[in-house]
């Protein structure tokens, strides 16, 4: 079986070279001015509202007005949406990835990844105690700690190297035939404008016979010095890749998106379900996946000749 993947985040930092005691310190360290990643959650659906800071661009959807406008969904909307004609407002925030890139394992597994260790941490990475950024770390820190909730069957984990994330992926979706389905974004965000669906591909995965909903593992980068990525099971998901061009120019781009299908046991309180207007086993709630974050998927198997 073949397993293909791609790197999001690349460093060219070897594993040998480790990190140096000042790589995580930068001049406004000891500024409190926000984080560049501010975003809602796109997972822990059981919590309630958040907007925790996260890695990667996010982005804010507004449907276009009609005489029927549903309200702003910020990245949260409706499986209609992901239709062919359709417009949307979107801004594609600029990307916040981590300075030190995607660490090799042996590098990634050297350095404490628990919230006891954060004091020696930071002052391996130059990270000063109290800062905005010390905070960010505390809280991916606490999320990936987090215990999940009785009953709750979706893998869920945090993965700090590329070899991790692929073998984390690769075991909770029960095969080594798998493959990373991105958004093709610019890194640098684009201008809040209008952009018509233009083209709309699902996502067939190996087991899906035919239109009906799969399960995936999404990968979503937290805020850390270096690259962190907070993975979890979707429960029955379609995905989509949607081509869209911006009405002002600017060329097209390739957006991946998901849909939940079973928002049953989803906290009631959560954003989505304000923003769009539904509740737990409703209407499939959607949203696009940022710069940077992913979409693991299984490969479709071909048809014997």
């Amino acid at each position: 079986e073949q397993c293909t993947y791609a790197r999001t985040s690349p460093t060219t930092r070897s594993a040998s070279q480790g990190i140096a005691a000042s790589a995580g310190k930068k001049k406004d360290d000891d500024d409190d001015k926000p984080l560049p990643f501010k975003g809602y959650s796109f997972s822990g659906y059981d919590d309630g509202p958040t907007t925790t800071a996260r890695g990667g661009g996010a982005a804010t959807v507004t449907p276009t007005p009609t005489p029927t406008a549903r309200a702003p969904t910020s990245v949260f909307f409706h499986e209609e949406a992901v239709r062919v004609g359709e417009r949307l407002s979107i801004h594609f925030r600029a990307a916040a990835p981590a300075a030190l890139g995607l660490l090799p394992r042996g590098v990634a597994d050297s350095i404490p990844f628990t919230t006891a260790a954060l004091p020696a941490v930071l002052a391996l990475l130059g990270v000063p105690p109290g800062s905005s950024r010390a905070a960010a770390m505390a809280e991916t820190l606490r999320t990936c700690e987090r215990t999940l909730p009785a009953g709750d069957t979706e893998a869920r984990f945090c993965a700090t190297s590329l070899e991790a994330l692929v073998e984390r992926a690769v075991a909770a979706l029960g095969t080594r035939d798998v493959r990373a389905v991105t958004s093709a974004l610019p890194r640098a965000g684009l201008p809040p404008q209008v952009y018509a669906v233009r083209a709309v591909r699902r996502v067939v995965v190996g087991g899906d016979g035919g239109g009906g909903a799969s399960s995936f593992v999404a990968c979503h980068d937290e805020a850390y010095p270096y690259t962190v990525y907070l993975c979890h099971g979707t429960g029955p998901a379609r995905a989509y890749l949607v081509e869209m061009e911006g009405t002002r120019g600017g060329g097209a781009v390739t957006v991946a998106f998901i849909c939940h299908t079973d928002t049953s046991r989803w906290n009631p309180e959560h954003v989505s379900f304000k923003v769009l207007g539904t509740k737990p086993g409703g209407a499939p709630v959607c949203h696009l996946m940022p710069y940077g974050h992913i979409i693991w998927a299984k490969n479709v198997k071909p048809s014997p000749a």
